[in-house]
């Protein structure tokens, strides 16, 4: 049987400058230790170097820019073990599940191996090598910068952080390199765990799994390939054993088992298959799977997973006026995919809790996320954050980690490292049947046309997304698409055109339309699955990480933890103040910035949400960028900061993407009322809606009976902007509510004049109790109605307007005081 001895726990690590010894001399038994400091394994030197008070908490001020030197430095982690008798006398390996990044491994003094992938373990053969008791583990690391010194950088990634960097030819997250949204902290350390394995017979060297649906749903079966390596010179006769516990099914096959790792498939058939479906589409069931090899009828090694039965496709049929479809469809049926972007959620890598994966994907889910796509500039997912969205029914759309760069495919070894790399993640995450869609890449096919340093060296890397890679998922694992890159278009179009494929509309924001997000309302994108709008975070995120005395607006911390698009285009997130409310940043309180920042960013990705959806399926996605933060930032993409906190854009995309949902959209002559029903049943209510006016009354207000058809949007009614132009377009709006069984289940509403120009009346708002509701009411609109601005607090719903003369209701506990209005919005 394989057997196992961990090795994390405390370690001892120094750092050398090259001036003050070099790491050559502190491999040896007999080494001075005295200025190392403890390590913590798994972990990352950074938090090492804070943890014994050298360095300051990174995430804080400006304590990540004074860190820089860490990864200048070359690091020895050591380390003293006892092998047992059966490791030193039996085929034994050392395992480093992750290093960052360029390794030399040394036990007892001697070169065992190198490394330099962060993606993919490190996995060493010291049969013969271990002394039974005390062995001394050594490992001299940097953090990549070394490694690549004399690697040409401009051809292929001329930005300048790069051009010290040189990423491109790095394995890591490239975003730890600087990204707009996150610092340049260039990780370094064991980040993952690692431990001693030993056997006398053979031990399984990995495992895919996946599922093959029957076209009628009535049968499937659960395939496994079993890699299995046989360290010995001779043929080992051995049993596989598959076994399905769930349905009590068990397959064996006899192999003989060649010298070296081998490959061995087996299947179990499914009757009646429970199937996996994405929300709201249906269930979760999970099926497990176990994984012996036997040899002499004895067990030497098992390996156990859990999957999901369902089949995936993209449906890409001619669109009725141009271009085609671009539709996810699991098990035959289409979805529509609302989410954000999944950014890695620390810049110290080796940080992240299987409880702070759940976390975060447990509040998209209550943000009515099914879909997150993992963006190609950070890291393969872990585990963790795939059983959590395997059991919510998260779709996950899974980009390679290539970003925005060439990348020197044209390069052998170069070449050879990330085919290795993508054939271990992708058998290693096969089993996840929330992971749907491989991708190629971020934003490389879009940039090959239009960014200047493509010229230099073009395409070389082209080979790697159209050829090796897809020949490596339909090897390893053709239950899913492979897509080449995000965004891509068929037929040779230019690669974001809005017709066919995934799209990024940027021209929100980073492009031409700037901070007009109503610019979005035209978008006829098929699958958009990055854009989006900035905003600061809430004010107890900002007091968390920015020293008291640097609590306001252009500080140097908080520029420092801006994001950089506000300085690539022109002060983005304070100009955005000013275009929408005529509110001049550096004038207003920094609670009151925030306030105004925050509701302007959710009100753009409610316009994301509101065009993509009454399109569906025309449209078939509305996931914008992005989700989560990897750092706390003064302003940001997401809607969930770095400390978990809800943005104030949180709880408006939450209502954007409710299963059910009104939508009134401007369309030509008239205004349209649309009906969006995600769900599989049909839903049947009330639609009232109209035209309010600003300072009180609804001169247009409309009842019907409705029913939406099941996965579908429909127009429930017209208004004429003819009539609205006659009521005046500067002293109203038009409104749509859905009520179910008298109970308000859906409300939204349209301008078409900015905030600035509209004719405000007075807030006036009332709150009472009715049960275990909170009833709000104001005879004027009233806009942005904020209960919690920190985040923080507990509640169901925020950031809300008030028609004139509507109730807004919201579940309130009935022992709990009335809720409290922070502000609203007064301009």
């Amino acid at each position: 049987m394989l057997s196992k001895l961990d090795l994390n726990g405390k370690w001892k690590v120094k750092g050398f400058d090259g001036q003050h010894g070099q790491p050559e001399g502190f491999i040896s038994a007999g080494a001075d230790e005295r200025t190392f400091i403890t390590a913590q394994v798994p972990g990352d030197v950074h938090l090492d170097l804070e943890a014994a008070g050298l360095i300051g908490d990174v995430n804080i001020g400006m304590n990540a820019q004074s860190a820089r030197w860490v990864e200048e430095q070359i690091w020895v982690y050591r380390t003293r073990f006892d092998a047992p008798a059966d490791a030193v006398a039996q085929n034994a390996w050392l395992v480093f599940e992750g290093l960052d990044l360029n390794a030399v491994i040394y036990l007892n003094g001697q070169e065992i191996g190198r490394h330099n992938d962060f993606y993919t373990p490190c996995r060493i053969n010291v049969t013969g090598k271990l002394v039974e008791g005390e062995n001394l583990l050594c490992v001299r690391i940097e953090s990549g910068l070394y490694g690549v010194a004399d690697k040409p950088g401009a051809p292929y990634c001329p930005g300048l952080p790069d051009q010290l960097s040189k990423r491109s030819w790095l394995r890591k997250p490239q975003s730890s390199f600087s990204w707009d949204w996150s610092p340049r902290l260039i990780n370094v350390g064991i980040w993952r765990p690692v431990h001693l394995e030993w056997t006398n017979s053979a031990r399984i060297d990995a495992v895919t799994v996946y599922p093959e649906l029957a076209d009628d749903h009535k049968s499937a079966k659960i395939h496994t390939r079993v890699f299995i390596d046989n360290p010995t010179a001779e043929p080992i006769k051995a049993k596989i054993r598959m076994k399905v516990p769930d349905i009590s099914a068990v397959v064996d096959i006899d192999v003989e088992l060649p010298a070296g790792v081998s490959r061995h498939d087996l299947a179990v058939d499914v009757d009646n298959p429970k199937l996996w479906w994405p929300r709201p589409h249906g269930d979760q069931p999970l099926y497990n799977v176990k994984i012996k090899v036997l040899v002499d009828d004895q067990v030497v090694d098992i390996a156990k997973r859990r999957t999901g039965i369902r089949s995936i496709g993209i449906c890409q049929d001619p669109h009725p006026e141009t271009g085609e479809y671009f539709i996810l469809q699991v098990n035959g049926a289409s979805i529509f995919a609302k989410g954000g972007n999944w950014v890695h959620p620390d810049i110290i890598f080796a940080e992240t809790s299987a409880e702070r994966y759940r976390k975060l994907v447990e509040l998209a889910v209550d943000a009515n996320f099914n879909a997150l796509r993992i963006w190609g500039g950070a890291m393969y997912t872990d585990h963790a954050f795939l059983d959590a969205c395997d059991e919510l029914g998260v779709m996950v759309w899974h980009d390679l980690i290539f970003a925005c760069a060439k990348y020197p495919g044209d390069d052998g070894e170069f070449n050879q490292l990330v085919r290795d790399e993508v054939t271990h993640i992708v058998r290693d995450l096969s089993p996840h049947p929330s992971l749907l869609v491989w991708c190629g890449n971020n934003e490389l096919e879009w940039v090959y046309p239009y960014w200047d340093f493509q010229k230099s060296k073009p395409l070389p890397d082209h080979s790697l997304f159209h050829f090796y890679f897809p020949r490596i998922m339909a090897e390893e694992d053709p239950s899913r698409p492979y897509w080449p890159s995000s965004p891509y278009s068929t037929n040779h179009r230019e690669p974001n055109d809005r017709t066919t494929g995934d799209q990024h509309p940027w021209n929100v924001s980073l492009q031409g339309e700037g901070p007009n997000f109503w610019h979005y309302r035209g978008d006829v994108s098929r699958f958009p699955n990055e854009g989006g709008v900035l905003g600061a975070s809430s004010p107890a995120t900002l007091r968390q990480f920015l020293p008291a005395d640097q609590q306001y607006l252009r500080s140097p911390s908080w520029e420092f933890h801006d994001n950089a698009c506000n300085y690539w285009v022109d002060n983005l997130c304070y100009s955005a103040v000013d275009y929408w409310v005529g509110k001049k940043a550096d004038e207003l309180a920094l609670d009151d910035y925030v306030f105004y920042s925050g509701v302007l960013q959710g009100e753009g990705l409610q316009e994301y949400a509101n065009n993509f959806r009454r399109r569906m399926f025309s449209s078939s996605s509305a996931i914008f960028w992005m989700y989560n933060d990897t750092w706390p930032a003064s302003h940001g993409w997401t809607i969930v900061d770095y400390y978990n906190r809800r943005k104030m854009a949180y709880h408006p995309v939450r209502r954007a993407f409710e299963p059910i949902r009104i939508i009134p959209a401007v369309d030509g002559d008239v205004v349209k009322i649309f009906g969006v029903n995600d769900t599989l049943e049909t839903w049947q209510g009330k639609a009232v809606y109209g035209i309010f006016q600003m300072a009180g009354g609804l001169p247009i207000n409309k009842s019907v009976d409705v029913t939406l058809v099941p996965n579908a949007a429909i127009v429930i009614d017209e208004i004429s902007l003819a009539d609205w132009k006659a009521i005046g377009e500067d002293v109203s709006g038009v409104f749509g509510i859905l009520y179910k069984d008298g109970e308000p289940v859906s409300q939204n509403r349209l301008f078409v004049t900015k905030f600035k120009d509209l004719k405000w009346a007075k807030p006036e708002v009332s709150i009472e109790r009715r049960g275990d509701k909170a009833i709000f009411r104001s005879p004027v609109f009233v806009w942005g109605v904020c209960l919690d601005i920190d985040g923080e607090a507990p509640v169901t719903d925020d950031i809300f307007d008030l028609l004139p003369g509507i109730e807004y209701e919201m579940a309130w506990p009935s022992d709990q005081p009335l809720p409290v209005i922070q502000r609203y919005a007064s301009l």
